[in-house]
């Protein structure tokens, strides 16, 4: 019986296993949860085994671009999720695994370009997709002008912030998927709960204040609108938190909600990321919870 419960838990783990490598290739930030899930339900070599072929696999076959990005998705994620087993904070343990994440971003394209970014066929093949976006705003030359490539830090962060946040939002679904138990962590953070530190705050209104006024300091421009890039983001989530929060008390129905979300989806993002900075001051869940009382 023992021997049966232990080649069941091996099946479940593979599968999950070729569930989150597909889900990642497939359907990018939507892969997240996959790893998530994966990171809290195998052992930790497990995981990182599992991370290492991956990656190296699509390395070898020159995936460029999907061998960094699942890199920095696997490093980040799983990070957190050793962080938090340990019982520590998740401010600390999202700065700490963002970043690590980050780094690996940045080793990876430097060993792919013998040190020269510009030129690594990973960021070029990045650009494309972004030239051809934006080909009805400005024109190729315009597109070469703007040098891109000096914002790809903010937007490397974002992509961690986003894969991330995906990642909590639709985990428990993941377990559900796969009838896994959800262990709960004292150190975890409710999603709709989530809420920027103070710090973070004053460091979004420096870039968001040094973006929009000239100083004649190119370096502190660049600085600020990655800044800016990396913040916007992270107010986005905040900002979601805020209406599914707010869903749930006024108990909004399933195609009010659905319908909700694609006006966020389709042109309402700015908005939302003005309700996430918001959110510091107003503190609507706060004002919500009061009327409970």
């Amino acid at each position: 019986m023992a021997k049966l419960q232990q080649q069941n838990n091996l099946n479940k783990t593979a599968f999950l296993a070729a569930a989150t490598t597909a889900a990642l290739i497939l359907f990018s930030f939507f892969g997240a949860p996959f790893v998530r899930v994966l990171s809290a339900s195998v052992k930790s070599i497990t995981f990182w085994f599992v991370g290492t072929v991956f990656v190296a696999l699509l390395f070898v076959f020159n995936f460029s671009i999907a061998s960094v990005y699942v890199g920095a998705v696997w490093m980040t994620l799983g990070l957190y999720s050793e962080f938090e087993k340990r019982g520590i904070n998740w401010k600390p343990t999202s700065l700490l695994a963002i970043l690590a994440g980050f780094f690996f971003t940045i080793i990876s394209l430097v060993v792919k370009s013998n040190g020269r970014i510009e030129d690594s066929s990973a960021v070029k093949d990045l650009l494309q997709p972004m030239q051809v976006a934006l080909k009805n705003i400005m024109t190729e030359e315009e597109f070469y002008k703007l040098n891109i490539i000096q914002y790809l830090p903010g937007i490397f962060l974002a992509t961690l912030v986003t894969s991330l946040a995906i990642s909590f939002i639709f985990e428990s679904r993941i377990f559900e998927l796969f009838r896994l138990q959800q262990e709960k962590i004292a150190s975890s953070v409710k999603w709709i709960e989530f809420r920027t530190p103070d710090l973070f705050i004053w460091i979004s209104l420096f870039g968001y204040f040094f973006s929009l006024i000239n100083f004649e300091i190119s370096h502190l421009k660049i600085i600020s609108i990655n800044i800016s890039i990396f913040t916007a983001t992270v107010f986005f989530f905040q900002g979601i938190a805020v209406m599914e929060y707010l869903n749930r008390f006024y108990r909004v129905g399933r195609f009010t909600k659905m319908a909700v979300y694609l006006l966020v989806f389709g042109w309402m993002g700015p908005g939302v990321c003005l309700v996430g900075l918001l959110d510091y001051w107003v503190d609507f869940r706060k004002k919500v919870r009061k009327k409970i009382k």
